[in-house]
């Protein structure tokens, strides 16, 4: 029988107390401080990481907000997309094929962070293009809220003494499992399947912030800031889009 992930054994937040057995200090040679894993490095080195990896993220989703803002409030730029759905599909598999080659090349400076940019380019005219026919407030509703389980996500995974990691199996068959919901709901027009597909997907990338946000430190090698903000941002940006469809339908009834 299948058991629940270990709690951490020391007392405190992930930052701290993942097993820590080197300690700040400008004594210690750098060699000593560096680790193949985050979380075994010196302080110092973790946190310099986790600011990059936000750093990271922070820039991906301002201008995936810039990209879909254009979209959203520029008439001219929705009829445009709407009348040239093809490039829906450039940006689709080209955002695709960029987050895998940022992948590849995750280390290697500066062609991942080339990638990456378009990469974001491609989810932001994504995320613009299925906004661009919601209502004003209904975006801003779903941005305040996406925030709001964000913050609170990934502060309390940063402090839990508890290990969400163990649940990455479990959340990988459930979003199998959406996925092949979603290809039944496609025959099924039902506006209740759609919603409830939404709900589901919101509690899986949900779990996947909390997942993700520790895996941070416990999977990744301090060189892998890229690969980590990927990760978060695929997050965000899912649970954003779910959010928009269940507040949507929300709002039309």
């Amino acid at each position: 029988m299948s058991t629940a992930p270990p709690e951490y054994t020391a007392t405190g937040g992930l930052l701290e107390n993942l097993e820590t057995p080197r300690t700040d200090g400008d004594h210690i040679p750098d060699d000593f401080k560096w680790s193949d894993i985050v979380a075994e490095c010196a302080i110092d080195i973790r946190h310099r990481f986790m600011q990059r990896v936000y750093l990271i993220l922070v820039t991906q989703l301002v201008l995936t907000i810039a990209i879909s803002a254009i979209m959203i409030m520029n008439p001219g730029v929705q009829q445009w997309a709407m009348t040239h759905s093809w490039v829906m599909f450039v940006a689709m598999f080209g955002g695709l094929a960029s987050m895998i080659v940022t992948m590849w090349k995750r280390r290697e400076y500066p062609i991942n962070l080339i990638f990456l940019g378009v990469f974001t380019v491609c989810e932001g005219y994504m995320v613009g293009f299925a906004s661009s026919t919601a209502d004003t407030s209904v975006i801003i509703s779903a941005l305040i809220v996406l925030a709001i389980i964000f913050t609170a996500l990934s502060a309390f995974a940063l402090q839990t003494r508890y290990d969400f990691t163990g649940y990455a199996p479990y959340l990988g068959a459930a979003l199998f499992g959406l996925i092949g919901f979603g290809f039944v709901a496609m025959f099924i027009p039902s506006s209740n399947v759609e919603m409830a597909y939404s709900v589901i997907a919101v509690i899986i990338f949900a779990g996947y912030i909390l997942v993700d946000t520790q895996m941070i430190m416990t999977q990744y090698h301090p060189e892998d800031e890229v690969a980590a903000a990927v990760s978060l941002y695929l997050d965000i940006i899912n649970l954003f889009l779910n959010l928009l469809r269940i507040l949507s339908k929300a709002d039309d009834q």
